[in-house]
């Protein structure tokens, strides 16, 4: 007889999916489940909590292999939910839970359930039983699970792994036709109903098929994780070339007044720090008859050591017996 099931799937579920954000699993790759689809034309009174339902109890036991951080996707319209509520002024700022703090999946995992259902034989035993009508017999059901997967990487849609898995069980059945708002029976660990169900035996084996499988998977590094250090080398690149082109500026010596106190134009944002060596050029202007300066050139006349870098200028020292002028130039070693 069908019975009336709740259509959503508990919360206790959808919590025990949550990852626990401990630094040993801060290095595992990040996995997405889908909901899985039904094939319709083989399954009757597909419904998609079904598909939910099965993604749940995986998400659970692919949380606990250690492989991957799990991460929330049937539940994601209550987390938009908490988002909002905190957008809306209903939780206090501090509190609040801030639109793109979500993290992104390395992996996906999608499946097609192609067969989900029971089937019911009639075995006869024979004999006659007094006032009864006909021979002696049973009924007894068979339930029939199979689930196609994938195991995909979100960044680049490359096919890692893929799979089968087929199981089926003796027992009681299970209605999953009943339709409570449009949405079937529901399927999930927390369901006794469907926990004792031949259908939810042979569900639990299929999933442990699964499970087993994807446990021994290398998993190459994830397009994901490949873009963010192509972008951070990229990012590290730029900056050197930043720093380096600062380096390559040359100075000048602001002032001069003795050996131990040479001003000059170059600090620590040129990139320069405290025992730095720069060189120290003359500066010969060549000019024309009117006197004026036509071209300038430069003598390297030996090399200063800075002593105390500032931001934008520092203090060197000379050692040589040239009596340095301002206006000279210094450039990096």
């Amino acid at each position: 007889m069908k019975k009336n099931l709740l259509t959503l799937v508990g919360c206790s579920v959808m919590l025990a999916a949550l990852p626990l954000r401990v630094a040993a699993q801060d290095e595992l790759p990040s996995l997405i489940v889908a909901p899985f689809s039904g094939d319709i034309t083989h399954i009757q009174y597909w419904q998609p909590a079904l598909g939910a339902g099965l993604a749940e109890m995986l998400i659970t036991e692919l949380g606990k292999i250690n492989k991957f951080t799990v991460l929330e996707t049937t539940q994601m319209e209550t987390l938009k939910d908490e988002i909002k509520m905190g957008q809306d002024g209903w939780v206090d700022a501090a509190e609040m839970v801030e639109k793109g703090g979500f993290a992104a999946a390395d992996f996906m995992f999608t499946a097609k359930v192609t067969r989900f259902g029971h089937k019911e034989q009639k075995l006869g035993l024979g004999g006659f039983v007094p006032r009864s009508f006909g021979n002696l017999g049973i009924k007894q059901t068979t339930s029939d699970v199979r689930i196609d997967w994938r195991l995909v990487d979100a960044a680049n849609r490359k096919i890692i792994k893929t799979g089968s898995a087929t199981a089926e069980e003796k027992g009681t059945g299970f209605d999953v036709g009943v339709n409570v708002t449009g949405h079937g029976g529901r399927v999930g660990f927390d369901n006794k109903e469907f926990m004792d169900s031949a259908l939810g035996k042979a569900t639990v084996k299929a999933l442990t098929l699964i499970t087993d499988e994807v446990k021994p998977v290398t998993l190459p590094e994830s397009g994901r994780r490949k873009q963010k250090a192509r972008t951070a080398d990229q990012q590290a690149n730029a900056a050197d070339a930043a720093a380096q082109a600062l380096r390559s500026t040359p100075g000048k010596v602001l002032a001069a007044p003795s050996k131990s106190a040479i001003i000059v134009s170059l600090g620590t944002q040129h990139g320069f720090k405290d025992g730095d060596k720069l060189n120290l050029y003359e500066t010969l202007d060549v000019k024309d008859d009117q006197g004026n300066v036509v071209f300038t050139d430069e003598k390297l006349v030996g090399e200063i050591t800075i002593q105390a870098a500032q931001a934008d200028r520092s203090r060197a020292s000379y050692e040589g017996d040239v009596t340095i002028k301002a206006g000279w130039v210094v450039k990096a070693k």
